[in-house]
């Protein structure tokens, strides 16, 4: 794009779209993709759309940002009625790339756009007037109203976007990156790949991320990855030039300075200590307790939903973590070892490893039963975790057996979680239980659940008018049991016409479960939920 000098600007910009969108109505919404960078908020309820394969809940008041590329679908079910509508907003930005005494050259810049995700802010009245003004302008001559275009989508521009560049620590768009670092944390990972993918100059990208994390990007990168080397020294027998390339670092030397740089000793050392026998957990509470280990010290909010482990948890100590509160809330505890699920975020891992050696292990992406053996290696306890596998599957023999005449061929069984929004969670073999009914009771999900969920191996929201299409014969309904909500709950399906539309709801198969007792799903408190899963199954037919 060329203009003359006589008209110098530093940004143009392009308006592609701008108007409502509607889908549903009894019409299949097929797979979508945008082709300029887009904005979407919705208009009447939460919609549900899956980007890239990822599902989010899009909720009255929060605006979505899609890069252009990216694919999208809106989740609705086309034998209903209902129609979903979202104010839609798609431009493009040039920027100023050389300028001679004839003319002025900009190309294409959408590096001044966010990741893909919600965006920090939320749609205020100013924001609503903007996207009113582009709908009526867009609905017109484009080229007759071109300096007001650029008036409205730079108003636009900076509350949306460029607001971003200086949001709170709650930014989508940091947690994006964050969860990003961790699950590439085995590849190279540079500063200026990180900045040119948050949308700024590496220059600033230091600054916002010391700001934001109280580290800088090496440090933090460099920490992450001696954490999970410790992982490895602790559960393997593998070389420091093996643990190196697993983490992030091609030559063991490195990796070796690295390692006594941040804790003091080396990597040879780290292997020989003793078992460890005092262990902080924030995390894993079922798998430790698996194994007859019981932490000195304890997450409070995951404790507070592990109720089906507070006779073992009663006297062990709690601590918040939300606020990384002092080091002196933790006194005395002298801990061997730290045990922390890898999403910390930056600021609570740096607290974390005040408290002693810590060790960091990915959270739900493991086959249950092998991570009760890798915290069995981890601890020096394999033999206890070897027998507490065989006790394990003594219980499914037995389950097995009680529902063996119960559940008729071809009967399904599910796991629905609703959330205080109306919102209804699916969930993998890794939470809620879900894997003592599928991978061990053999017992078979929906269709749409197999599909959708289950292959995929990721959880999936869905909206209440979706629900028939991947409801069970059996449902079983997780509801928090907090101030009432499981009796409002309880209640409210049973006056919904969809729900009593199902064939589980008329045939009396829909079985409560609390939300506090099935949140994780993990060694000892499996096999408690296995429990409580049985019970209800057999109630049923015996009621």
């Amino acid at each position: 794009m060329k203009l003359s000098n006589n008209n110098l600007v530093y940004r143009i910009y392009m308006l592609k779209e701008a108007g409502k969108r509607q889908w549903g109505g009894g019409h299949i919404s097929n797979l979508q993709m945008a082709q300029s960078p887009l904005f979407l908020t919705p208009i009447e309820a939460t919609v549900l759309i899956t980007i890239e394969g990822e599902t989010v809940a899009l909720k009255i008041g929060e605006i979505l940002f899609l890069s252009a590329g990216t694919t999208y679908h809106i989740n609705v079910n086309a034998t209903l009625e209902t129609v979903i509508s979202v104010l839609a907003i798609s431009y493009e930005v040039y920027g100023l790339s050389n300028s001679t005494e004839q003319e002025l050259v900009y190309g294409l810049c959408r590096e001044f756009f966010p990741v893909n995700g919600i965006l920090p802010v939320r749609t205020t009245n100013k924001i609503t007037r903007l996207f009113s003004e582009l709908e009526d302008v867009a609905a017109n001559n484009l080229e007759a109203q071109a300096d007001r275009i650029q008036s409205l989508l730079h108003q636009l521009h900076q509350l949306v976007v460029e607001a971003d560049t200086e949001a709170d620590i709650t930014d989508s768009s940091y947690f994006r990156m964050l969860s990003y670092i961790h699950q590439n944390i085995q590849k190279e990972i540079t500063r200026e790949m990180m900045s040119r993918m948050m949308g700024f100059n590496p220059r600033y990208f230091s600054v916002w991320f010391r700001k934001q994390t109280g580290w800088s990007f090496t440090e933090y990168v460099a920490h992450l990855r001696v954490n999970k080397a410790k992982k490895y020294l602790m559960s393997s027998q593998a070389t420091i030039q093996q643990i190196s390339q697993k983490v992030g670092y091609s030559d063991g030397l490195y990796l070796s300075r690295k390692f006594k740089q941040i804790t003091g000793m080396t990597p040879t050392d780290f292997r020989l200590r003793p078992k460890p026998m005092r262990i902080v957990a924030l995390q894993f509470f079922g798998d430790l307790l698996a194994l007859g280990v019981k932490p000195v010290a304890v997450e409070k909010d995951v404790m507070n939903y592990s109720l089906l482990l507070q006779p073992e948890l009663a006297d062990v100590r709690s601590f918040e973590l939300q606020g990384c509160p002092a080091e002196a809330d933790l006194s005395g505890l002298e801990a061997d070892i730290v045990i922390a699920p890898t999403y910390l975020s930056p600021r609570q891992l740096k607290w974390m490893e005040k408290l002693g050696p810590l060790v960091t292990v990915e959270c739900d992406e493991m086959d249950r039963l092998e991570q009760i053996r890798l915290f069995g290696r981890l601890l020096g306890e394999e033999e206890r975790a070897e027998a507490w596998i065989r006790h394990y599957h003594l219980k499914i023999d037995l389950a097995k057996q009680r529902l063996s005449s119960l559940i008729e061929s071809g009967e399904t069984v599910a796991v629905y979680e609703i959330r205080q929004d109306n919102s209804i969670y699916i969930w993998n073999h890794t939470a809620r239980g879900v894997y003592n009914l599928y991978p061990m009771l053999g017992l078979a999900p929906p269709d749409k659940v197999r599909s959708d969920v289950l292959e995929r191996n990721d959880h999936l929201c869905i909206s209440l008018s979706e629900l028939p299409i991947y409801a069970a014969d059996h449902m079983f309904v997780v509801v928090s049991g907090q101030e009432d909500w499981m009796s409002r709950t309880r209640k409210r399906i049973s006056k919904s016409v969809v729900w009593r539309s199902l064939p589980a709801f008329r045939n009396e198969r829909t079985y409560y479960l609390k939300l506090e007792e099935f949140w994780g799903s993990e060694g000892l408190a499996l096999e408690r939920q296995l429990e409580i899963q049985t019970d209800l199954l057999i109630g049923h037919k015996l009621s």
